[in-house]
């Protein structure tokens, strides 16, 4: 199987589900975001929230439906219509693993 032309180091997996950011912002104030996921690999995730976060920031980023709690960095934020598409790149050993049964 070729994947000539593909950058990427892990193959991403279309995931819908609940995401909540938490970060402090250039000027040391703690803030909080509510967002959605929109795919993930083992090292990053791409996730669409409401307004725009800094890239090079480090945030938490929770999301129980895909096991996932720790820190990731910004790698890139673009405004998609009146939202927002945050790419993550995690950081401090979190990784995400497909539950077994997915590859079958």
């Amino acid at each position: 199987m070729s994947n000539e032309g593909e950058l990427r180091r892990h193959k991403r997996a279309e995931k819908s589900s609940p995401v909540q950011i938490v970060w402090q912002d250039r000027s040391g104030a703690d803030r909080f975001l509510n967002g959605r996921s929109l795919n993930v690999s083992a090292s990053g995730m791409r996730v669409e929230i409401s307004e725009p976060i800094d890239k090079q920031i480090y945030v938490t980023v929770q999301c129980s439906a895909l096991g996932l709690h720790g820190r990731a960095s910004v790698r890139n934020c673009t405004r998609k219509g009146m939202k927002y598409v945050l790419g993550l790149e995690f950081s401090a050993g979190l990784r995400w693993k497909p539950p077994a049964a997915e590859g079958k």
